[in-house]
């Protein structure tokens, strides 16, 4: 008798834009009425279940603890999933499923733990950043269920346009408690996890005063980015500025973005989640070849972003960035809103 309560499980253990960027995968036609559950970091649970449509999900500590270890193994030998699938996730997954011995294995060959626990190595190297991060998934997903004899997929190249739909849990009720109302602000998200270079907070503070003539600004952010916002403390109090930093919960921020005119932030999730939910977006990001835009960028039906335009490298000064100035922002979110700008455009700035 089969035991198999679950078909295929998919990893991205991760962070926010990862994720993002990472759950449209399912929507390959390989996993059209297959019973599909993620693996996700704790705390990501928020993106699944806000998702469209919603997607099983179950969340895990990244981190090695043998607590964790033998939750996940047990799990997997309870409901017997017939195929893993690691999009992204560290060396305890991929032994996980080898010990709990799941029978397909497929992920990426240039992980070193692939090499000892996956009898499905697809080789990738995406350190070359010469796709979107979206595009290396799909490809993951297509060749390696082409070596279980499944027939290429047509339109693969029509799915890679696919990107996360998400849905605002109580946007209206979060507005009123706010004092905000639809569509009449903008968010500022200054900070990120500091994997890319950023844009200098004396531009940030600028673009900030600058929107505040026009109408009401929030700014968001956590505690984790307080070293992108020390220059932008002076704004506080000051009229039509909101100032939210590590004052909203995860739904709430989805709830503001999700009503926001536009969104203006780096390389960063909170980025990837207002594109997510069809707001216009503005990404401010680096030229180097491992966080630019053609690798990174938000995807969405209103997602643009503006990148120096300079060769994409691995080896550019943080001063580059100053080659993107406020005016050609504000010139970019003003023609992104009136829709005089193709979303999902690289809009580069000019030295």
């Amino acid at each position: 008798m089969d035991k198999r309560n679950v078909d295929i499980v998919l990893v991205r253990m991760d962070k926010i834009g990862d994720l993002v960027v990472s759950l449209p995968v399912d929507e390959h036609p390989v996993f059209q009425g297959r019973r599909t559950v993620w693996f996700i970091s704790k705390g990501m649970g928020f993106i699944t279940d806000q998702s469209a449509p919603k997607r099983n999900a179950l969340e895990f500590k990244r981190g090695f603890s043998p607590f964790e270890f033998f939750r996940m193994t047990g799990w997997l030998k309870k409901n017997c999933p017939q195929t893993i699938v690691l999009l992204h996730c560290p060396w305890w997954v991929s032994m996980a499923a080898w010990w709990a011995g799941v029978p397909e294995r497929v992920g990426r060959r240039s992980q070193w733990h692939s090499f000892l626990f996956l009898n499905l190595q697809v080789k990738q190297k995406r350190s070359g950043a010469d796709r979107h991060e979206s595009d290396f998934n799909f490809d993951l997903v297509e060749h390696g269920f082409n070596r279980l004899g499944l027939r290429r997929t047509v339109n693969l190249e029509f799915l890679k346009k696919t990107y996360l739909r998400l849905v605002a849990p109580n946007p209206y009720g979060t507005l009123e408690v706010r004092g905000l109302k639809g569509r009449a602000y903008r968010v500022v998200h200054p900070g990120m996890a500091g994997s890319a270079l950023n844009w200098p907070q004396e531009n940030f503070a600028n673009l900030i005063e600058s929107l505040a003539g026009e109408m009401p600004v929030v700014i968001t952010g956590t505690k984790m980015d307080q070293k992108y916002l020390q220059g932008l403390l002076k704004l506080k109090g000051m009229p039509n500025v909101h100032w939210l930093v590590d004052e909203l919960k995860v739904f709430e921020l989805l709830d503001l973005l999700s009503q926001a005119r536009s969104v203006i932030a780096p390389s960063t999730g909170v980025l990837h989640l207002a594109a997510s939910l069809g707001t216009p977006v503005v990404g401010i990001y680096s030229p180097r070849k491992v966080e630019h835009p053609r690798r990174w960028g938000p995807k969405g039906l209103y997602a643009t972003f503006l990148v120096p335009q300079v060769a994409a490298a691995d080896n550019f000064d943080p001063d580059v960035m100053n080659e993107i100035s406020v005016p050609q922002v504000l010139q970019i979110v003003h023609e992104l809103e009136t829709g005089n700008v193709h979303p999902g455009t690289e809009a580069q700035s000019s030295i």
